[in-house]
């Protein structure tokens, strides 16, 4: 039921044009199955990434659902459950924005992103050609950057942010030279999401 809702409520958000398709869905999860992913998270705000068992030398973290348990987060069969969905309604969400990639021979990624503290900042990019559709949901703090939005690779063509709002779920379909973005931190702890690719 969380897989279906979740896909549902991408397939039913307004598709934004400025300055390239996305969507932004908020309380896309249900609020029962957020604060419980949120409970376990919170435990990764004050986490050194360096001290992250298995994840030593990288400057972000993706913590893999066969990895939750070394991480005490109890979500692995919410978050299949949801890969599942998206999975068997890749076409469908990949059709909701007119213009996408399309590879035969697809798989779903998920993973809970940590990102460190500011000063960190993600480099600008269109994003990864072997994407062809990319989901971040805000899960904490309760303030931080959401996505920055760009129409070049220039920091300077800055159009908009989707905005960090904790169970808020930004959506789009990489598109070579168009869909440029970036994020950073701008809070003391780590920003944590959920992923979708």
């Amino acid at each position: 039921m969380l897989g279906k809702n979740f896909v549902d409520k991408c397939l039913n958000s307004k598709v934004l044009t400025d300055p390239w398709p996305h969507t932004v869905t908020e309380n896309h999860l249900d609020q029962k199955e957020f604060n419980s992913l949120l409970n376990d998270c919170n435990r990764l705000l004050e986490i050194k990434l360096k001290d992250m068992p298995i994840y030593k030398g990288v400057t972000e973290n993706h913590i893999i659902p066969q990895h939750f348990k070394d991480f005490n987060i109890n979500w692995y069969d919410q978050i299949l459950d949801i890969s599942k969905n998206i999975y068997e309604n890749r076409k469908k969400l990949c059709d909701v924005f007119l213009e996408h990639r399309w590879f035969d021979d697809l798989i779903v990624t998920a993973y809970v992103g940590v990102t460190p503290p500011v000063p960190y900042s993600h480099i600008l990019h269109q994003e990864t050609i072997s994407k062809i559709w990319s989901s971040v949901t805000y899960i904490t703090p309760e303030k931080n950057c959401g996505t920055k939005m760009y129409t070049e690779g220039k920091k300077e063509s800055l159009v908009k942010e989707a905005q960090w709002k904790p169970n808020s779920t930004m959506i789009f379909a990489g598109i070579e030279g168009k869909t440029w973005h970036s994020y950073n931190s701008t809070e003391e702890s780590n920003r944590i999401t959920l992923n979708f690719f």
